[in-house]
């Protein structure tokens, strides 16, 4: 059996100077710790001050700044199908005069002359037999069709609904449009070659080239904030 002794006393002179050297480094690092968050303190006191100075000077903002998204109503299908009608209205006062409305036809293989567009008129809603379209925009040889989805889903045959509603038209074309783009799932048969898939980043597109290369004439200001205030909604919502 082997009986541990204590440490003799001739070492306790070094175990006392050990304890001492470890209340240092303690003391130390406390020491640094305080200094550390003063320092933290010191700088956060300056970021504060820093942001106070922008924000006093106007230069610290958040958050949107197009008028749909402030609203809340984004993704408002009824919103996002009146501002299309009004766009693709050629004597509307966002001054894009046809320019728009014939981007989109292009999409949809359409080449109609531009006369024939600045004479165009846009409605929203418009029902005929048992279906209703959500925009259309009719003209001399032009009848397009346009169905608008966002979060909501198609309803039972709508597409295929439409299209026998309207086909008979004369030049009678049918838009799809949706944020991803897809084809619809309710068009069969000839309705189903009939529709053009687009989705909202296309739109968004299609109205900013519209922007940058219209004339500007029978546009108000407030028109044409209007329509670059949309843009942002599409671009901010619909990447």
């Amino acid at each position: 059996m082997t009986i541990f002794a204590s440490a003799p006393e001739a070492d306790e002179p070094r175990l006392a100077g050990l304890a001492a050297e470890w209340r240092a480094i303690v003391a130390r690092e406390q020491e640094n710790r305080v200094a550390q968050v003063a320092a933290w303190e010191a700088r956060l006191a300056e970021l504060r001050a820093e942001q106070e100075a922008l924000v006093s000077g106007g230069r610290w903002a958040g958050g949107p700044d197009d008028l749909l998204s402030i609203l809340g109503q984004s993704r408002q299908e009824r919103y996002h199908s009146a501002l299309l009608a009004w766009l693709l209205d050629p004597q509307g006062r966002h001054g894009l005069g046809a320019g728009f409305l014939e981007a989109l036809l292009r999409r949809c293989a359409a080449d109609p002359p531009r006369a024939a567009l600045n004479r165009a008129r846009s409605a929203l809603d418009v029902s005929k037999g048992d279906a209703r379209a959500d925009v259309v925009v009719a003209g001399p040889g032009l009848f397009l069709v346009l169905e608008n989805k966002v979060d909501a889903r198609e309803q039972p045959l709508q597409c295929d609904r439409l299209y026998e509603s309207f086909c008979r038209e004369p030049g009678a074309l049918f838009v799809f449009l949706s944020p991803s783009g897809r084809a619809p799932v309710t068009a069969t048969g000839a309705a189903r070659e009939a529709f053009t898939p687009m989705s909202y980043a296309d739109i968004a597109a299609m109205l900013r080239d519209a922007i940058a290369s219209a004339p500007g004439k029978g546009a108000t200001a407030h028109g044409r904030e209007a329509a670059s205030n949309y843009l942002a909604t599409l671009e901010r919502e619909f990447r």
